[in-house]
């Protein structure tokens, strides 16, 4: 065979050989495949979708609880512990928050006595009743309550419009918006929620059928009506609270004199209510602030607000008992 045949048989199948080793497959994926292993574990293990989530919930977790405050109700704060001892408890309120509750609450100041209840309407801010009432009786604006005149001491309700509900009782939601809405325009007011309130117009417009639906469909669990007992007596419903006397009545002090002296044998209350307009109708500002400085100097009894009475005795007395009779 010619030399040079022979030496270029030879690179042919030498370069053949080479071919067949540089070109297989698997040569060529597994490099490839250890590169994608490498870069895979180089890379965030979450996808920027999945870190976007991750803060998401965290900012949702940290701030519900700044969103949901907790409501404070009123009457928490009476500092009272009732340990079994029987005591004789005293309230004293005024409705309609009229311009004569500055006189009233000048009064209680000037002997630091402040567990007083004022009830207002707060769908009647600045509104002048005085043509029917015949004295002055002026409601104060919402500037003038925002202003602080009731700081320090207990507001509470006395429905939004003081409409007669009786002659809505067909209609509970009118009555529910009466009783709910004053109240959520005193949280909103004070930040501290109403659970009491005065029934407007007294007893002549108060039924079973209001006091049914104020339990069952608002936050209201004590209502204070207009006929006074002379008693010290517990009541026996909250949602129908009759008072001992009213400030204008002949008798007031002595029913109070008759209520230091009595023995305390079990709980009692001496509830007493009134008007400011009335100080106008008696000229009694001077007897008021007499009465108002005895309660003040008066030992052997608890001073509280209506809405502490009644976070006192919520777990014994009920609000409403249901009449199986009707």
């Amino acid at each position: 065979m010619n030399i040079k045949r022979m030496i270029s048989l030879i690179l042919s199948v030498t370069a053949l050989l080479c071919f067949v080793s540089c070109s297989g497959e698997p040569a060529a994926t597994e490099p490839a495949t250890d590169d994608t292993a490498t870069a895979a574990t180089e890379e965030p293990t979450t996808t920027e979708e999945e870190t976007t989530e991750e803060v998401t919930t965290e900012e949702i977790t940290t701030e519900a609880p700044e969103t949901k405050p907790e409501i404070v109700y009123a009457g928490l704060e009476s500092g009272i512990v009732r340990d079994g001892t029987p005591r004789k408890y005293f309230c004293l309120c005024f409705d309609d928050a009229t311009q004569q509750d500055l006189k009233i609450i000048e009064m209680c100041k000037k002997y630091n006595y402040y567990d007083v209840t004022f009830f207002i309407s707060t769908g009647l801010y600045g509104v002048d009743w005085t043509a029917g009432v015949g004295v002055p009786h002026v409601r104060f604006t919402k500037k003038e309550v925002q202003s602080g005149i009731y700081d320090g001491f207990d507001l509470a309700s006395h429905t939004l419009n003081h409409l007669p509900l009786d002659q809505y009782e067909s209609n509970p939601k009118k009555v529910k918006s009466e009783l709910e809405t004053d109240a959520k325009n005193i949280y909103k007011l004070t930040g501290i929620y109403p659970v009491v309130m005065a029934w407007p117009g007294g007893d002549p417009n108060v039924t079973r059928g209001l006091m049914k639906i104020a339990y069952e469909q608002t936050s209201i669990r004590l209502a204070r009506g207009t006929t006074s007992t002379h008693k010290f007596d517990l009541p026996k419903e909250l949602l129908w609270l009759q008072p001992t006397a009213e400030i204008s009545e002949a008798t007031l002090f002595n029913d109070f004199q008759r209520f230091l002296d009595a023995e305390c044998t079990e709980d009692m209350l001496f509830f007493c209510w009134g008007h400011g307009y009335e100080l106008d109708i008696y000229n009694s500002y001077d007897r008021l602030e007499k009465f108002i400085k005895m309660i003040a100097e008066a030992e052997g009894i608890e001073r509280v607000t209506v809405s502490e009475f009644y976070q006192l005795f919520k777990d014994e007395i009920p609000s409403y008992i249901e009449d199986t009779a009707e």
